[in-house]
């Protein structure tokens, strides 16, 4: 088995790499942090109840909070440390930050190394249904931008019928190298929880998508794929191929409904990152505290790729006092408030000097916006209902089918945040109508 070459897309952008910083840092671990604020819900994730008092030590793997009912998640500490109280941090969400209920813990333990790991259980001898047991009595999330507890994905995957895998692990925006580091250095067990989640899912094919140019560091997955029987996809770099919606077009050749996901068309997508921690969670009974995160940027005096516990405090990451923090790759980033936190969803944290002021003139309907957009939307029109707060017309234009990959406002030449706009309609579509509102808020 070697990387297949597969094709492309319609629309989209070559960008440049600006990777170099990172590309070869090995992972090591942060710097330990002064305190953790460990978030206790998330986007669509219910709060879990704090079983723990001020004062109170716990170590790594504790649990601090339990879940109550529906889809949420036990919580435990990432480090060992003194319980500080209750507090809110920020997490992000689907249309930016949100603020949650949160752990405080201090007196914190050093940040412990990302190793293999020895593995205590071998899940190749496991049944599928005794794969899905175990997952199910896990407390892992989706290390995606909307994370979801790993239970419920699988069991959606299978409610929906997906027969096939994808772990995405493209990451074609400029600047983030976080799963390319975690291919390249632990490889092996991310292709092993591959293998868990797709016979825990029941899917018939799998496959890892990564990007044609960087082949060359990833020839030791080309033994433990074919073991694990998942192909080995080498996709172009164009932007934006690395959207789920996109990634199952091009790999799939199926269209994933207007504001759906690729479940509905038998696809499930998952990440780099969620495989790992499943192989961890199974393989070697251990929790990960904490995720692999790039942290770069012309503000950053120490890039690298480094292993974060949850709950580490975003600018505590950043070396520059005063530097402007994005949560994210540059292209969909969000700017980080003062309590934003490291969450499941963080791959990345950019650091930039505070620059100049960027002031927006009226759209010159010069259609870049439109030519480059990757869902052939009319990304101008999309402008002007949004500025008369037109829900209806946004939604008859096909809003819902934004990828929110930032093209649009990355070529603007009036520096409109086409992208920002189009995210807050579909946001706006999709939260419940009050009787007499209307429009969208800036």
């Amino acid at each position: 088995m070697v990387f297949v070459r597969y094709g492309t897309f319609a629309g989209g952008i070559d960008l440049p790499d600006e990777k170099k910083a990172t590309l070869g840092s090995a992972i090591r671990p942060c710097r330990t942090p002064t305190r953790l604020l460990v978030p206790l819900a998330g986007e669509g994730v219910p709060p879990a109840l704090s079983c723990v008092v001020p004062g109170q030590r716990v170590q790594p793997g504790d649990r601090i909070a339990e879940r109550g009912q529906g889809q949420g998640v036990n919580v435990y500490a990432p480090l060992a440390g003194r319980v500080a109280g209750l507090t809110m941090a920020s997490v992000i969400g689907a249309a930016g930050f949100l603020r949650v209920p949160a752990i405080e813990l201090t007196d914190l333990s050093a940040v412990p190394s990302l190793q293999p790991g020895e593995e205590v259980f071998d899940h190749r001898t496991a049944s599928a249904q005794g794969l899905r047991e175990l997952l199910e009595e896990s407390d892992v999330l989706t290390h995606r931008r909307w994370p979801r507890p790993l239970r419920w994905w699988i069991r959606q995957g299978r409610e929906h019928g997906c027969g096939t895998l994808i772990v995405n692990a493209m990451e074609n925006q400029p600047r983030v190298t976080a799963d390319h580091r975690l291919l390249a250095e632990l490889g092996p067990q991310v292709i092993a929880g591959a293998s868990i989640l797709a016979r825990a899912s029941g899917v018939k094919a799998a496959m890892l998508a990564v990007e044609g140019r960087r082949t060359g560091d990833y020839r030791p997955l080309v033994a433990p794929a074919r073991e694990a029987g998942i192909q080995l996809m080498a996709l172009s770099h164009k932007y934006p191929i690395g959207i789920d919606a996109i990634l199952v077009k091009v790999l799939g050749r199926r269209e994933v409904p207007l504001g759906s996901n690729p479940m509905r068309v038998g696809f499930l997508v998952i990440d780099a990152a969620t495989a790992l921690a499943a192989w961890y969670e199974l393989s070697c009974r251990r929790r990960l505290g904490g995720r692999v995160v790039t942290v770069a940027g012309e503000g950053q005096g120490d890039p690298g790729n480094f292993f974060v516990p949850f709950g580490t405090p975003c600018l505590e990451l950043i070396d520059s006092p005063g530097a402007l923090a994005i949560h994210g790759g540059p292209m969909v980033g969000s700017r980080c408030p003062a309590d934003a936190v490291v969450s499941a969803a963080t791959d990345a944290l950019l650091a930039f000097g505070p620059g100049e002021s960027v002031h927006s003139t009226p759209c010159i309907r010069c259609g870049w916006c439109t030519d480059n957009c990757p869902a052939r939307l009319n990304v101008s029109a999309l402008n002007d209902h949004y500025e008369l707060g037109a829900l209806d017309q946004a939604r008859s234009a096909g809003v819902i089918a934004c990828v929110e990959c930032g093209i649009c406002t990355y070529v603007c030449p009036a520096r409109l945040p086409l992208s920002q706009r189009a995210k807050r309609l579909k946001y706006a579509l999709s939260r419940p109508r009050r009787a007499g509102a209307g429009g969208v808020r800036s």
